[in-house]
């Protein structure tokens, strides 16, 4: 989650029952973290040199983004910020009663602004800005404001043209300042806000309880939920409630074209061929009214800018939905297509790129539980290859190899009917060690359920182990003292077993 999210693409659909028409406006923002003033944070992040190249090759516009993108802050920065204005305020207040020595390299220059003041002060000026001052001199010349001119300037920090700059201004009436007074808090309200940014659409669309319909989104929703809100949980379990609580209403075109209900037609869910395939019999775009600077058409091809992609992804879901409505659900009439049972089923599943049978993860279940067999893990010298790995498999129709370190691997069959041959042949390998997947599984929540047993003791605890030692302890000397006594002992009966000599003359007569 090092890299930025630069556009966000947004389109918002509205049908209404009197037209039997849909209504949409689309928006594409242009997203970028700059700080709005001096206590919002400066963040650092990371980009990939195919990303850019990517981009600029679609036609991006870097200089929109870096100069009029709009900045976002999630809670915890939104909150930092909040505290670091109020601490500005309250150390404001103290420099009223503390002074601090002027250093005598400073003097100069701090006699130099004051007399620039003073000439202010005289004229018809309004204000008068000193420029390219350090944070230390403008303190100086707060504290030399209120000895020599007290109740009778304000200054103000200010940034202009990228310098930290000081407003002078003269104090008018007792109304006028308490009005500029308000006018200030009113600014600094107004600088959080926007220091906030587009976080505060994302969090009316989350306030809203709507249908959030994307495209293959998973990643998506993780930048959104780490960029705007908090970051992400390393614990599965959390990051689905967390998901979930954020939005409860979440359906993707991926997952509802390759449902069941679909597979016949669609060939592919890459959302520019899904659109084409909705274009053509048996579906079709319903008619959508567009606001005129606020809207996409299906005639302009905008691909990967991310409101067109919002957009299109729009009509794809209309299209499909519609689809089930008509052909597989008919006795339902003119019931809007979100209230259809057939989808109802789809709702909360996001699709895993790359996991062929893992086809989703389930925000409100439990997840498939797909079949293993075909799977095995690999432990294997450091020096080994990709093409290592596929040459051992390559007998058995080769496979998928997941890395999970320099020294082992996940190997997925592509021919699963192949996975009672691997073990038999490759399990007295040498130069490697293969387990089946569930085997590995096993082993690893055993590890786990070790580590669980193993707790740090209580004071309570550990004095009562104390105890059992020293008892213990007093018994194993008592058993020390008992085989030194009786060593030799133990020692003549050994060698008696050893070299069968009798203790004593047997009478024939027992036997």
């Amino acid at each position: 989650m090092d890299f930025l999210l630069i556009q966000f693409g947004l389109s918002v659909f509205k049908f209404d029952c009197n037209t039997n028409k849909y209504s949409q406006r689309s928006y594409n923002f242009y997203t970028f973290p700059k700080p709005m003033n001096r206590q919002a944070p400066d963040n650092r992040f990371m980009c990939q040199t195919s990303s850019i190249s990517f981009l600029t090759d679609q036609g991006f516009d870097f200089n929109k983004l870096f100069k009029y993108g709009i900045p976002y802050l999630n809670a915890s920065e939104e909150e930092k910020l909040v505290k670091r204005l109020e601490e500005k305020q309250k150390l404001k207040e103290e420099n009223n009663q503390c002074l601090i020595s002027i250093p005598d390299n400073d003097r100069p220059q701090l006699e130099e602004i004051c007399s620039r003041i003073e000439n202010f002060l005289t004229s018809d000026a309004k204000e008068l800005i000193i420029d390219r001052c350090n944070s230390f001199m403008r303190r100086l010349v707060y504290q030399e404001a209120r000895i020599r001119w007290f109740n009778k300037l304000r200054i103000e920090s200010k940034i202009e043209n990228t310098w930290n700059c000081l407003s002078v201004q003269k104090i008018g009436t007792k109304e006028e300042e308490e009005e500029k007074e308000k006018e200030k808090r009113e600014k600094e309200k107004l600088e959080l806000k926007q220091a906030v940014g587009l976080s505060n659409l994302l969090k009316k669309i989350v306030e809203s309880g709507k249908i959030i319909v994307g495209h293959n989104m998973l990643l998506d929703l993780c930048h959104i939920v780490h960029q705007f809100f908090t970051p992400l949980p390393s614990d599965y379990a959390e990051f689905k409630t967390l998901l979930h609580g954020l939005f409860p209403r979440l359906l993707d075109t991926k997952v509802l074209c390759q449902s069941q209900q679909f597979k016949e037609f669609v060939s592919s869910s890459n959302l520019n061929l899904l659109f084409d395939i909705v274009k053509k019999p048996p579906f079709s775009i319903p008619e959508v009214e567009s606001v005129e600077g606020r809207s996409y058409s299906v005639s302009t091809d905008k691909l990967h800018e991310a409101g067109y992609d919002a957009y299109i992804t729009g009509l794809c879901f209309i299209a499909l939905s519609n689809y089930l409505r008509v052909t597989w659900t008919p006795f339902l009439g003119d019931l809007l297509i979100t209230g259809s049972p057939l989808l109802s089923s789809l709702f909360n599943k996001l699709p895993i790129a790359r996991l062929k049978d893992f086809p989703y993860i389930n925000l409100v279940g439990n997840d498939p539980n797909p079949s293993r067999d075909h799977i095995f893990y690999l432990t294997f010298p450091k020096e080994w290859k990709h093409g290592d790995i596929t040459n051992l498999f390559s007998p058995f129709g080769g496979g998928y190899v997941s890395w999970l370190s320099d020294t082992s691997a996940y190997v997925g069959l592509y021919r699963r009917e192949q996975a009672g041959a691997v073990m038999p042949k490759l399990s007295k390998g040498f130069q490697y060690k293969i387990q089946k997947y569930t085997e590995h599984q096993a082993t690893l929540q055993t590890e786990v359920s070790s580590k669980d047993r193993k707790r740090k003791l209580s004071p309570c605890e550990k004095a009562d182990d104390a105890k059992n030692d020293e008892k213990s302890g007093a018994a194993e000397n008592d058993d020390d003292e008992w085989q030194v006594a009786t060593g030799k002992r133990r020692k003549k009966r050994k060698e008696q077993a050893t070299t069968g000599k009798k203790a004593f003359e047997e009478n024939d007569a027992w036997n």
